[in-house]
C-alpha cells in the first residue's frame, strides 16, 4: 500500500516533543511514552526526532532517534505510526535515511520484537536490513496496549543508509539452513491467550538466542514470512 500525502518535519522544541509523543501514546497507550525532557534533549543537541503529518495537518507518526557508535550510526529508539500498513513508517524510514546520508552517518540500528511478524517482514523483507543480535529481555518488562506485561526479547537490525548495500525481499532456503516460524498476529494473541503467547516467547528464544550468540545469522524472511537461519560454522578443533 502506497503511504498517503505526508510532509514529515524535524522537531527541535518541547512543544513538537509533546505532540510526538502524544502520536506515540496512541500507539502504545497511555504509557508508551515518557520522559519529554530527553526527547527535548535529544531534539536540542542534534539527535532526530520527527513527526509526520497528513494533508489535513493531522499528526500520523512520530519518530526519536541518537547517536551511536561514536556517531558513525543512528539508533532509532522508537518510530509508531497511527495506521499500521499504511506505508507511513517506510516514509519515516526513508526520512531518517536521508537525514543521515547528509550528515555521513553510516547506518540507521534499531530494535523490534521477532515475534511481531509483520515488522519483522517490514524491517527485513520491504527495508532490507539484517539482523546482528538477540537481546534477551532488553527493556524489562513493559505494560502497555501492544507488549502486554511480556519479557521485551528485541532482534537488534543494521541498515545501511548506502541503499545498494540492502537486500530486500524474501530469501531463499538453503540446504543447511533451517526455518523458524512465528505467529500471524502475537498482539492478539496476547489479548486473547496470555499463556500460549508467552510459550512462543519461549520457544523463538530457544531456537534463536544462543544461536544468534554463537555465530549464526538471520539471513532475512521467506515469502510465507519465515525467518531463515544460517548455523555457525562447525567449530573445528585442534589435534
Amino acid at each position: 500500500m502506497s503511504a498517503p500525502e505526508i510532509a514529515i518535519e524535524l522537531i527541535h522544541d518541547a512543544a513538537g516533543v509533546r505532540q510526538a509523543m502524544a502520536v506515540l501514546c496512541q500507539v502504545w497507550g497511555p504509557t508508551g511514552a515518557q520522559d519529554v525532557d530527553v526527547y527535548v534533549a535529544i531534539a536540542h543537541r542534534g539527535g532526530y526526532v520527527s513527526i509526520a503529518r497528513d494533508a489535513d495537518g493531522t499528526a500520523v507518526g512520530a519518530g526519536m532517534g541518537f547517536l551511536a557508535d561514536g556517531g558513525r550510526s543512528l539508533h532509532s529508539h522508537v518510530v509508531g505510526v497511527t495506521a499500521p500498513s499504511s506505508g507511513i513508517g517506510r516514509e519515516i524510514k526513508l526520512h531518517q535515511r536521508a537525514w543521515c546520508a547528509e550528515r555521513g552517518i553510516e547506518a540507521i540500528t534499531w530494535t523490534f520484537d521477532p515475534l511481531v511478524r509483520r515488522n519483522a517482514w517490514f524491517n527485513l523483507g520491504v527495508l532490507g536490513a539484517r539482523v546482528t543480535a538477540y537481546h534477551v529481555n532488553l527493556y524489562g518488562i513493559f505494560d502497555d496496549e501492544i507488549n502486554g506485561r511480556e519479557e521485551t526479547d528485541r532482534f537488534e537490525v543494521r541498515w545501511a543508509v548506502d541503499p545498494t548495500a540492502a537486500r530486500p525481499g524474501p530469501v531463499e532456503v538453503g540446504p543447511d539452513q533451517r526455518l523458524i516460524d512465528v505467529p500471524a498476529d502475537i498482539e492478539s494473541l496476547r489479548r486473547s491467550d496470555p499463556t500460549a503467547a508467552t510459550r512462543w516467547r519461549q520457544t523463538l528464544r530457544a531456537a534463536l538466542a544462543d544461536e544468534l550468540h554463537a555465530g549464526a545469522t538471520i539471513t532475512g524472511m521467506t515469502a510465507d514470512r519465515r525467518y531463515v537461519l544460517q548455523p555457525a560454522p562447525a567449530t573445528r578443533r585442534n589435534r
